[in-house]
């Protein structure tokens, strides 16, 4: 059985995966949360990027365990840290944070060689193009939308209105005391 590949990706209410200045400092965190994404890195054999989303992270985490306040926090750093990262990207050409890997042609077959290998999922941590691109191409075997509480009004859509329709089926939701909810689909 050919392991899934699932976004997972915070948004607002309406829609929103980033403000207008491309930040997202708005992204709820607290202890539920934290355990919420620690379970989740425990569960994967590699992580997704596409080339934004993983510069951006790339400049946090490899020093993230030092400045952790928590056991989970330092847990988290280190799975971070550990686990394979895959970014797909024309025009990057490595990376310092370990056990990078680029991926930068052919992006639908090398996903679906590393789905095909035995082992756990691997989780697409993408901004809105990078999931959008993978969406339409059919690579995302379900969809882990954090909806947080908030009304962002403006900024990067996830979804840009250009896709064609696709039904999903909602397979669980997770709300957390923050307010905020993990809603998980998946194709209908």
């Amino acid at each position: 059985m050919d392991r899934k590949l699932f976004l997972q990706i915070n948004m607002t209410v309406d829609g929103y995966v980033e403000d207008s200045n491309g930040d997202i400092d708005w992204h709820f965190a607290d202890d539920e949360f934290d355990a919420f994404i620690l379970d989740t890195l425990r569960s994967i054999d590699g992580m997704v990027f596409g080339r934004v989303a993983f510069e951006k992270l790339a400049t946090y985490w490899p020093t993230a365990e030092q400045a952790a306040q928590s056991a989970a926090q330092r847990e988290t750093a280190v799975l971070m840290n550990e686990l394979p990262k895959y970014v797909v990207s024309q025009t990057l050409t490595g990376s310092t944070w370990r056990n990078s890997h680029i991926v930068a042609g052919g992006v639908s077959a090398a996903i679906q060689q590393l789905k095909a290998r035995p082992g756990k999922d691997f989780a697409l941590f993408a901004g809105a193009a990078a999931a959008r691109s993978f969406v339409r191409l059919g690579l995302v075997d379900e969809l882990r939308l954090i909806v947080n509480p908030l009304l962002q009004g403006g900024g990067t859509r996830l979804f840009d209105g250009e896709d064609e329709p696709r039904r999903l089926t909602l397979t669980s939701a997770r709300p957390f005391t923050s307010g905020a909810v993990v809603l998980t689909y998946a194709p209908a």
